[in-house]
């Protein structure tokens, strides 16, 4: 069964990285993400160029980049052993459910 849903208004987000800029269109209920999520991202750009002034724009930016796919990898993994502790309990109740009724 399909579920019927009234699809989210796009709004525009730009984001600046170096001399380029980008329009972006996004839904606008994840606009807040976007806006936080860029305005995050240039503050860590910006803890990377200070560092010493070794790192220069495309380091930096290539830096962070990694740093956040690293995070969401970590996030995910942490979710997924959620879920499988959830799974673990669900079923633990199951069988003491059922060993209940059985009884």
């Amino acid at each position: 069964m399909k579920k019927n849903s009234i699809p989210t208004p796009d709004v525009s987000v730009f984001i600046k990285l170096l001399d380029r800029g980008f329009k972006l269109s996004v839904p606008a209920d994840q606009e807040k993400f976007y806006r936080d999520g860029y305005e995050v991202f240039m503050q860590r750009v910006q803890q990377h160029k200070l560092k010493g002034k070794v790192y220069g724009d495309i380091e930096a930016i290539a830096l962070t980049s990694i740093e956040c796919l690293v995070a969401l990898q970590r996030n995910q993994q942490q979710m997924d052993n959620l879920v499988m502790a959830f799974k673990g309990r669900v079923e633990k109740l199951d069988e003491t459910i059922t060993s209940a009724l059985e009884s």
